[in-house]
């Protein structure tokens, strides 16, 4: 049921990341009660893999089928199994990530069009 869900935005970013991209979530904060996590961070091999271990690994063909992405584009390709996850937002309902996107261009036009639509349009990305 929508509004009946534990909503996060996260925002995987080096440091504390893009300044329109955190105004933006902010401002779905604000108007929309989604809250966000901006989880910035030097880039780490090891700490790149514990996130994608942790966060994306567990739902790949759940993600797979909310954004027809293959998780494996978070990985480098520099051939090692560090994640390339700067830039990248993730929907995490009730703790598990449902769906998710990789670069600055493709997070603000998701943020922005969170805002014009409302959380009816993240349902509808997520499924109800």
């Amino acid at each position: 049921m929508i509004g009946m869900d534990d909503l996060t935005l996260r925002y995987y970013c080096i440091d504390e990341g893009n300044k329109v991209i955190r105004d933006l979530l902010e401002e779905v904060r604000n108007k929309l009660d989604i809250s966000y996590e901006i989880v910035g961070k030097p880039l780490n091999e090891l700490k790149d893999r514990e996130i994608y271990d942790r966060d994306f690994k567990p739902g790949a063909r759940l993600l797979k089928k909310g954004t027809a992405k293959c998780i494996r584009e978070l990985r480098s390709r520099s051939g090692h199994y560090f994640v390339s996850v700067p830039r990248t937002i993730a929907v995490i309902r009730n703790g598990l990530v449902e769906w998710w996107t990789l670069g600055d261009d493709c997070v603000t036009a998701f943020l922005k069009e969170l805002l014009k639509e409302g959380r009816e349009y993240l349902f509808r990305l997520i499924g109800d």
